[in-house]
């Protein structure tokens, strides 16, 4: 009877630690895109911020810029026009559990989250979008103003060819990037989400 006794004991402090690894599922982050007229946003896959499974106490979980997880989406519009992106992170900065905005403020039911944008404007076609991402210029802050097409150097050149009728001024595309950082402290297991919304215009510098 004593060793199945001492074998109950030993179960039971395995499975303990398993307790206080509850994995968190579908850490995600969704995008709400904005625009205005002749300004075309789409998103490749993938089209969420995926940080994946993870488990309670894990730390700092982040998506780099090179990542297959970043999302990409692509700005199409007039190539020598400037656009200015605004970037709103999840309310509180924090990703909650099941997405209930009443969790902000509760430490074991969010995860605060740091996120990062970067451009890609330098106009070359069918760039593959792993060059894109090398080439980008990452973002201080949550908003940036560039031109789709980037301006080549030295003295600027004629003035566009202003819109009438009949005409259609050249197009070029632009990549924005979005990546950044998950911590993930001693919260209650679940899947957390938040919404990042993504408002993309042409710039009028009023």
């Amino acid at each position: 009877m004593k060793r199945l006794r001492d074998n109950i004991v030993l179960l039971i402090s395995f499975m303990l630690p398993a307790l206080f690894l509850s994995p968190l599922s579908a850490q995600k982050v969704s995008f709400g895109l904005y625009t205005n007229a002749d300004l075309i946003l789409t998103p490749h896959v993938p089209d969420e911020l995926d940080f994946g499974t993870r488990i309670s106490g894990s730390g700092e979980a982040q998506i780099l810029l090179g990542d297959d997880e970043t999302v990409v989406i692509q700005i199409d519009g007039v190539a020598y026009l400037d656009v200015t992106v605004t970037l709103t992170p999840p309310s509180g900065d924090v990703l909650v559990l099941e997405g209930d905005l009443d969790y902000i403020n509760d430490p074991v039911r969010s995860l605060p989250v740091d996120v990062v944008m970067a451009y890609y404007n330098r106009g070359q076609e069918n760039i593959p979008v792993a060059q894109a991402k090398a080439e980008a210029v990452t973002v201080v802050g949550n908003t940036a103003t560039f031109q789709i097409r980037r301006r080549p150097g030295g003295p600027p050149g004629p003035p566009p060819t202003p819109p009438h009728a009949g005409y259609t001024p050249p197009q070029a595309t632009a990549y924005l990037f979005i990546f950044g950082t998950l911590n993930v402290g001693e919260v209650n297991a679940g899947p957390y989400s938040g919404i990042i919304d993504v408002h993309v215009e042409y710039s009028t510098y009023q």
